[in-house]
């Protein structure tokens, strides 16, 4: 009975964790905020790209360069129009050139898409090093007040033990979520590249087969 109406609160987990919990608890929540931006905005680049590029790819096929021009014109902030404008605008030079100008396009594409994941590989290592040092200052706590009240009174060293094991908790807590964020987002990056890669080299086989024929 008295556990039942000693239960704590999460609040009072996290008041027991010192002034070290507070800042894990901050970390956490942009993290949040970050992966939730970046999940979003991945999720539109991945549409658009399959979708843009397999349109642009269908209509240079068909020797609809009008159309695909037409279809890219004036849109800017997706990756994928900015790698299709380089193509499309240096279709007339040949594969080598043409080549190099779409994989320069895709690698000034790479920051954009990479935007935040290095604070968030930080904040995934930086959280269980706050409660590892929560837990030593807890353990400071814990020994100064054994040096001055003893044993006596497992009491005397509750809150100190108490502060070194909620920090911990939350370090952990805090820093798998950030961990496995930043690896699916990492990934999600990889398959776009890759997703870019694969349509530019159709696109450069079209452009370059309707030289040829045209030659």
């Amino acid at each position: 009975m008295r556990q039942i109406t000693n239960k704590l609160t999460i609040m009072d987990r996290i008041t027991s964790g010192g002034p070290i919990a507070w800042p894990i608890i901050i970390i956490g929540f942009f993290a949040l905020l970050i992966v939730i931006e970046r999940a979003i905005f991945l999720r539109g680049v991945h549409t658009n790209t399959d979708m843009i590029m397999g349109e642009v790819n269908a209509l240079a096929l068909n020797g609809k360069w009008r159309e695909c021009d037409k279809l890219i014109k004036d849109k800017k902030g997706r990756p994928v129009y900015n790698v299709l404008k380089a193509g499309l605008g240096a279709r007339a030079e040949e594969r080598e050139t043409l080549d190099s100008i779409l994989q320069e396009a895709i690698l000034k594409e790479l920051p954009g898409l990479e935007r935040f994941l290095p604070a968030l590989n930080i904040m995934g290592a930086v959280a269980p090093l706050l409660g590892l040092l929560g837990t030593v200052t807890g353990m400071i706590g814990t020994f100064h007040a054994i040096t001055l009240y003893g044993t006596g009174d497992p009491r005397m060293m509750s809150g100190g033990i108490s502060e070194a094991m909620v920090t911990t908790m939350l370090g952990l807590g805090v820093a798998i979520p950030i961990m496995l964020s930043h690896t699916f987002l990492s990934r999600q990056v990889d398959h776009i590249i890759g997703d870019m890669e694969e349509k530019t080299v159709a696109l450069t086989n079209i452009i370059n087969r309707e030289i040829t024929f045209i030659d």
